[in-house]
């Protein structure tokens, strides 16, 4: 996950092309990685679909306005009920691997939304200090086992995110602490969330399906950049 944040960050500083790069490698990642996790009755079916979609979804971003992303998900939809519906194995677990593609698709939406602020330089800031704050609410999750910090978890993913945040928006120097305190509340409150409520499943036990909680928990955090950049 943190890995992951560090990309995103370090291509947003670069411009553009480097990060819709970076966002296109990740989302093939997270398609590789997220049938298992999502819980989907027929994962290679559903690594496929996504597979397919992500192109589709992250280069939409060339268009300023985004207007064919949702035509790009659109997309993903329909290729996940055609899967379905060319199944041999039956129907069983029809809606979990229906809601698994769904899934799939939303935090590759949302990392899209996040690529046209490498366009200008208050974008590129909220890109980073989102992706400080994702990176440092990463110290709760090693605070799992504690049984001090138990019941605090979230409280101190969110006091880590602002820290890290905030000193990122300093750094940069773009805009004020206090605008660097909601984004960053937003951005790790929503990233460790994303990877807390996933915790419990079986696929965690596995290299695949921590991979998409690590990755997902990134990706997810596109419209935290894209609703900022537009209240600003």
């Amino acid at each position: 996950m943190v890995v992951a944040a560090l990309l995103l960050g370090l291509s947003s500083t670069a411009g553009f092309g480097p990060l819709l790069t970076v966002t296109l490698v990740l989302a093939l990642l997270f398609a590789w990685s997220w049938p298992v996790l999502g819980g989907s009755f027929t994962p290679v079916t559903t690594t496929l679909v996504l597979l397919a979609a992500a192109p589709g979804i992250v280069l939409t971003a060339f268009h300023d306005d985004l207007r064919w992303t949702a035509a790009a998900v659109a997309f993903g939809i329909v290729l996940a009920f055609m899967a379905q519906l060319a199944r041999r194995t039956g129907r069983e677990g029809l809606v979990l691997t229906l809601l698994a593609s769904f899934g799939g698709l939303l935090p590759m939406a949302s990392a899209t939304l996040a690529v046209t602020a490498g366009d200008e330089s208050r974008g590129r800031a909220y890109l980073v200090v989102t992706m400080a704050a994702a990176a440092a609410a990463v110290v709760a999750d090693l605070l799992v086992g504690s049984r001090r910090f138990g019941p605090l978890l979230g409280l101190v993913a969110l006091a880590a995110a602002i820290v890290g945040g905030v000193v990122a928006a300093l750094v940069l120097d773009e805009f004020g602490a206090w605008a660097a305190v909601g984004v960053a509340a937003a951005a790790g409150s929503l990233s460790w969330s994303f990877r807390r409520v996933l915790a419990l499943q079986p696929a965690m036990l596995g290299l695949r399906g921590q991979v998409a909680a690590g990755v997902g928990s990134v990706l997810i955090l596109g419209v935290v950049v894209r609703l900022f950049l537009l209240v600003s």
